[in-house]
């Protein structure tokens, strides 16, 4: 993954991240509105993740968010992997989780896990290329979405 780099998320980087969401249709539907970016990442601050701005030669590529220590099951998780339009394609997406994989190896862990709605097919096509398997369907109360479960081994 040569020259693709990464550095943590600072309020500067909103907008960037505003235009990704902005041109994500599938992201809004999921996630929240370019409108409501400031107070989502507030309802993701408890869990002590962290947001990337990932970037290749000065160019930003993407945003990412994981946790190292799941509540739900003490496990690590990566919960967004957004590429900016004129960078998907070429791989950025799947190195981007290499590296959080390599990373989280280095640290002990042996999984990583991934919630994705069962209503994003393209989303859980991309994370079965990048060597998610499904594990179990999960409801959520409030919502009664359906998401599936999947993990990676860190090989």
């Amino acid at each position: 993954m040569k020259n693709l780099e990464f550095r943590e998320l600072y309020e500067g980087d909103y907008n960037f991240f505003k235009d990704i969401i902005r041109v994500s249709n599938d992201w809004q539907q999921e996630e929240c509105s370019e409108n409501e970016l400031e107070n989502y990442l507030l309802t993701y601050q408890m869990f002590n993740g962290q947001w990337r701005l990932w970037y290749k030669n000065n160019n930003r590529i993407g945003i990412s968010y994981h946790i190292e220590w799941s509540p739900s099951n003490e496990r690590p998780w990566i919960g967004t992997i957004l590429i900016h339009p004129d960078q998907r394609l070429r791989g950025f997406g799947q190195n981007i989780i290499k590296e959080i994989g390599y990373e989280l190896k280095s640290k002990g862990h042996k999984a990583c896990y991934v919630g994705c709605s069962i209503n994003q097919d393209g989303w859980l096509r991309f994370l079965g290329n990048c060597g998610f398997e499904q594990f179990k369907l999960e409801k959520d109360v409030t919502t009664s979405k359906e998401y599936m479960i999947s993990v990676m081994p860190l090989l």
